[in-house]
């Protein structure tokens, strides 16, 4: 979009139509204004590879209440006949908004339910919620925890009493979060390079339980560098804020991305995948 940074995209299908949820603030404030000027907007599009186009702001910050510094991390789901709309403030504090209709209006809490950054939500086939998170404690350390509650008006409760979820005390970011293979499947930015050997590339992890996350593999499933169609690639300063779009027989078939180029501002890049699924 002219003028704006571009982040955080999460996308559902409502009839023939592909609905994307993203945040956005002003290019005049840079990478770092996302801080105080990120706000939820809306695009739509009838191909899921795009182009979207912008319809409308959904959510910006409210000056008095708990969500008063920014809408960010926003992440779209659908929960039987409501639209979950799930994002941050500040650091730790996520809360929700909920509507009928994926062109709301949105009704928002009046309080965060939960207490961690960057949240995967997952509707699991009985109503109940399955939050996957970040949090990083008070010795620097970006645990991947999560939450579940009996469905999404809570209470959110941690699991495993909020320790890390992924082996080896990996750290992670902007965690997506998918049910495949009658298994949790996570894919997210390797925040030290601990999974995958390079610093905020691509790692995935599954878990049959949801409490003990194994890495898929050492391989990166994604680098900075992004291929296109017409042979050409391109190497971005940040790439990050993954999400798996996902059909309905559980195979992934698109990965979005956040992309910051060298110069200009950032994008999101949508990248084909061929029916994947995952094997373990």
């Amino acid at each position: 979009m002219d003028g704006y940074f571009l982040w955080c995209s999460s996308v559902i299908k409502v009839g023939d139509t592909y609905q994307m949820f993203a945040s956005r603030w002003p290019a005049q404030y840079g990478m770092g204004g996302w801080t105080k000027y990120s706000e939820c907007v809306r695009a739509t599009s009838t191909n899921l590879y795009g182009p979207y186009t912008f319809q409308e702001v959904v959510l910006q910050k409210r000056v008095d209440k708990w969500d008063n510094s920014r809408v960010h991390n926003v992440k779209i789901v659908r929960d039987g006949d409501k639209f979950l709309l799930f994002y941050i403030n500040s650091a730790n504090q996520t809360g929700y908004a909920v509507a009928d209709a994926v062109t709301g209006p949105w009704a928002r809490l009046d309080a965060p339910v939960i207490r961690a950054s960057n949240p995967a939500p997952l509707v699991r086939a009985d109503g109940s919620l399955y939050v996957f998170c970040r949090l990083r404690d008070g010795s620097g350390v970006n645990r991947g925890i999560a939450f579940t509650a009996p469905d999404y008006r809570g209470t959110y409760t941690p699991v495993a009493n909020g320790d890390n979820l992924l082996e080896n005390n990996d750290e992670l970011e902007d965690p997506t979060i998918w049910w495949a293979d009658n298994q949790y499947n996570i894919l997210l930015n390797d925040w030290k390079g601990k999974a995958t050997g390079s610093v905020k590339a691509g790692a995935q992890y599954f878990s049959r339980d949801g409490v003990h996350y194994q890495l898929m593999s050492h391989a990166p499933v994604f680098t900075k560098t992004v291929p296109y169609d017409d042979g050409t690639s391109e190497t971005f300063s940040r790439r990050e804020r993954p999400f798996v779009y996902v059909n309905e027989r559980g195979e992934v078939v698109a990965l979005f991305t956040a992309c910051l180029p060298k110069a200009g501002v950032s994008r999101i890049v949508v990248q084909p995948v061929k029916n994947y699924y995952p094997e373990n």
